[in-house]
């Protein structure tokens, strides 16, 4: 039995240190609409009326938020 506890430790232990390693740079490609304020993860039921593929820094610099409903990756305060 303590064999399983322990496997599961590490499972959980490496499932957040690949969750950390693996940030969001201003490169990540996002997705905006032609009228929206959102930037947006690719497959959000947002963006069924048009789909921008821009980089997330770019979003960023042009005032773009990220979208409540998906969730995508934001920038490091450090690479704002």
């Amino acid at each position: 039995m303590k064999k399983i506890g322990r496997f599961f430790a590490v499972v959980v232990l490496v499932l957040t240190v690949a969750a950390l390693g693996f940030a969001a740079t201003a490169e990540t490609v996002v997705y905006v609409t032609k009228t929206g304020t959102k930037y947006h993860k690719d497959g959000c039921s947002s963006l069924r009326s048009s789909k921008i593929e821009i980089t997330l820094g770019e979003a960023v610099k042009k005032g773009y938020e990220p979208c409540k409903v998906c969730n995508p990756p934001v920038l490091d305060k450090a690479e704002e």
